[in-house]
C-alpha cells in the first residue's frame, strides 16, 4: 500500500469502531468501504438469534435500501446464490468468499434474485465475508462488484481480509449493548448498567475503572483477577494473549487483526466465558471517553460449549481463517475432497492450506492435527 492507503486504511478501521458507539454510522463506513475498494454496493446484517432483533442492518450504494426490503421476499434464493444453507455454514468466518468461484455459473445464472435484481443493475459478482456465526447471533457482510469494475481482484480480497476481524470485532461487541446508540456522554453510566463485565484498561493493562459486574468478578478471582494492578487470568498463555492484544489496541489498532476476538477463559465452574478487546484512543467518538483507557475489555458467556480456540490457532501458528477452517474440517474427519466441496474452493487449494498448517503447527500427519486440537480446547 502506498502511504496515503495506509492512512486511509487506518481511518477506515477507526471508523469501524467507532461503529461501536454509534451505529448509525455504518452505512457512511460502508460507503467508504465501497469507495476505498471500488465495490458498487455493500451490505452488512447482524441479527441476534435470542430475540430475533437486527444488531447492526446497514446498506451503501443506490438502490440498497429499496433492495434491502426487497431482500425479505428473496431470502431463500440468496441463500440459494451462497450455495445453500449448508454450505454457508461452512465458509471461514472473516475470510472472504466470492460468490463465482464458491458456486457453480449455472446455478448462478439461473437463480431469480440474480436474474430479477443484480443483473439489471449491471451487478454480476459479489463477496461475502462471515461475520459472526453461532448460537446467539448470525451476521455477514456482503458487496456487489458492478460489471464495469471486471473481475474481482486480489488487491479488493486483501483489504476484506484485513478490515474483517475489526469488523468482525465491533459487530460482535455491539450485541452486548441491547440498544440503538451508546451516547458517549453517558458511555461510562451504560458501561455500569451491562450485565456483562467490562474492564477499562490502559496500554500496559493496568485497570482504569471496572464496572460494578466486572468488579464481582475481580473480587471473587474469577475468572478474572488482578495482579500487580494489571488485568490477567488465571492462564499465563491466556494473560499473555490478553495484555499483547491490550498492549496492540493501544499502540496500532490497525495491526490488531484477530487478536482479541473472543479470547477464551474458564469460570472456577467450568463454564466457559469469552473476552472481547474494544480499542478507545482513536477515532472521532471514542477518543477521550474514558481518561487512560487504551482499551474497553468485555467478559461474556461464551456462545457454546468448550470448543478449539481459533485465538489460540492465530496467536500462536499465525494461522489464517481459511487455514483454522481446514483445521477444524480436518480434525472433524472430512477428506479434502469433501472440504473442498464444502468450502466451494478446488482440492489444490485445500492441499495448500493443509501444507500452509501443517509448516505452521509442526504437525506432520492428520492425527498429530487432532492431537493438537484437544490440547486447544478451553482453557488456553
Amino acid at each position: 500500500m502506498q502511504q496515503a492507503s495506509v492512512e486511509k486504511f487506518s481511518d477506515l478501521i477507526g471508523g469501524i469502531y467507532d461503529c461501536v458507539i454509534a451505529p448509525e454510522r455504518w452505512a457512511a463506513t460502508l460507503d467508504e468501504i465501497c469507495t476505498e475498494f471500488g465495490f458498487a454496493t455493500g451490505a452488512l446484517s447482524a441479527a441476534s438469534l435470542t430475540n430475533m432483533k437486527a444488531v447492526v442492518n446497514a446498506v451503501s450504494g443506490n438502490d440498497l435500501t429499496q433492495m434491502s426490503q426487497n431482500a425479505i421476499g428473496y431470502g431463500p434464493d440468496i441463500i440459494e446464490l451462497w450455495g445453500g444453507a449448508e454450505r454457508i455454514q461452512q465458509y471461514p468466518l472473516g475470510e472472504p468468499i466470492v460468490q463465482s468461484q464458491a458456486v457453480r455459473q449455472d446455478i448462478i445464472s439461473g437463480n431469480r434474485y440474480y436474474r430479477e435484481w443484480a443483473v439489471p443493475k449491471g451487478l454480476f459478482d459479489a463477496v461475502a465475508v462471515g461475520l459472526v456465526r453461532d448460537r446467539t447471533i448470525i451476521g455477514n457482510a456482503i458487496f456487489s462488484q458492478h460489471e464495469s469494475a471486471g473481475p474481482i481482484g486480489d488487491t479488493q480480497l486483501n483489504g476484506l481480509r484485513l478490515l474483517a476481524p475489526h469488523i468482525r470485532r465491533a459487530v460482535t461487541i455491539s450485541n452486548l449493548f441491547d440498544m440503538k446508540t451508546v451516547e458517549a456522554a453517558t458511555f461510562a453510566a451504560t458501561v455500569e448498567a451491562l450485565t456483562v463485565g467490562v474492564v477499562l484498561a490502559d496500554g500496559d493493562s493496568r485497570i482504569v475503572h471496572a464496572n460494578a459486574a466486572a468488579t464481582a468478578m475481580l473480587e471473587a478471582g474469577d475468572p478474572i483477577v488482578e495482579r500487580h494492578g494489571r488485568i490477567a487470568v488465571q492462564s499465563a498463555t491466556t494473560t499473555t494473549s490478553l495484555q499483547s492484544a491490550i498492549a496492540q489496541a493501544a499502540k496500532d489498532e490497525a495491526a490488531l487483526g484477530q487478536k482479541g476476538i473472543g479470547i477464551p477463559i474458564l469460570r472456577g465452574s467450568g463454564d466457559p466465558l469469552v473476552i472481547h478487546v474494544l480499542p478507545l484512543r482513536r477515532g472521532h467518538m471514542r477518543a477521550g471517553l474514558i481518561q487512560r483507557a487504551a482499551a474497553a475489555l468485555f467478559v461474556a458467556s461464551a456462545s457454546g460449549p468448550p470448543q478449539m480456540s481459533h485465538v489460540a490457532l492465530n496467536q500462536l501458528y499465525d494461522l489464517t481463517p481459511a487455514e483454522i477452517r481446514i483445521f477444524e474440517l480436518i480434525c472433524e474427519g472430512h477428506t479434502r475432497d469433501a472440504i473442498s466441496g464444502l468450502l466451494g474452493v478446488s482440492v489444490a487449494t485445500v492441499k495448500t492450506h493443509l501444507f500452509h498448517v501443517f509448516e505452521k503447527t509442526g504437525c506432520r500427519r492428520q492425527v498429530d492435527l487432532v492431537r493438537l486440537a484437544k490440547s486447544l480446547t478451553f482453557p488456553v
